[in-house]
């Protein structure tokens, strides 16, 4: 299993985070550079790979700072008297998605170095600059797929954890 895990992620190894984007509380990042056309005709721009992550992350920045995946549900910050409408669903609406975003836009060097694998299909993703993205699902709450590693360019490259193990 270690080697079959390390065999997927080590396509990810050097690619730079490009984005996130998120659907409800699955958070996806997308690492390197594609394109997809949807059904509609529509070309979207995604990561080579994009990690989906449906259980609880956190990204540790080299400078203290911390995103949880919890900061869903809290507000985004913004100048002067907040919204009195917020629904963390809406794209953009929320904490998580703004610190994202900015982190995105900041670090545009923010590589994969090395990956750890940790205990009940932990991960730990490690930085080029430092920072640290911890994925630690909690197998108290079972989930059909608690991430999913695959690839945007064809090939069907797909691995996944849940709860019934490797996918």
């Amino acid at each position: 299993m270690q080697q079959q895990l390390q065999a997927a992620f080590d396509k990810i190894k050097g690619l730079p985070l490009t984005k996130t984007t998120r659907n409800e509380l699955v958070q996806y990042f997308h690492f390197g550079k594609t394109s997809y056309t949807t059904s509609q005709g529509l070309i979207l721009d995604v990561g080579a790979y994009t990690l989906a992550v449906n259980c609880p992350w956190q990204l540790r920045e080299s400078n203290g700072e911390v995103i949880k995946h919890s900061d869903v549900f809290m507000r985004k910050r913004e100048p002067g008297m907040p919204s009195l409408k917020f629904d963390w669903k809406v794209p953009g609406a929320n904490l998580r998605d703004q610190r994202l975003q900015g982190l995105v836009i900041s670090s545009q060097a923010l590589a994969i170095e090395t990956v750890e694998f940790k205990n009940e299909f932990g991960l730990e993703l490690v930085f080029v600059n430092g920072d640290r993205l911890l994925i630690s699902p909690d197998l108290a709450k079972p989930q059909q797929e608690y991430w999913q590693l695959f690839s945007n360019t064809g090939d069907n490259f797909s691995i996944g954890a849940g709860a019934a193990g490797l996918l």
